[in-house]
């Protein structure tokens, strides 16, 4: 796969991306790819939140009352358990991806 931009396209889209308020086209898909980032946080954040909301404590006091039920299987529980760990972690790993591009 090429990933590599063609003349013909830097060329126009740099004229369309100053206009728009950018320094160039690195500035403008950085600035692009950082909101992406900061909208699927929030989604996630959202989610971590009804979470905390329905359950009334935090991730952690969740994983410790769902690791304390041996023989006991509540679906709705596990379902959700699986759900709010997966918010939790796509959280922390888009703040890292977050963080690097910041810094790129």
């Amino acid at each position: 796969m090429d990933t590599s931009l063609d003349l013909k396209f830097t060329e126009k889209s740099e004229s369309i991306v100053t206009q728009l308020g950018f320094k160039d086209l690195k500035s403008f898909v950085k600035n692009q790819a950082l909101f992406m980032l900061m909208a699927r946080i929030e989604k996630y954040e959202a989610e971590n939140k009804h979470f905390e909301a329905k359950y009334h404590m935090a991730f952690k006091a969740f994983q410790a009352k769902n690791e304390g039920l041996h023989n006991e299987e509540i679906f709705t529980e596990e379902d959700d358990y699986l759900d709010w760990r997966f918010a939790k972690e796509t959280i922390d790993r888009l703040k890292k991806q977050k963080q690097e591009l910041e810094y790129a």
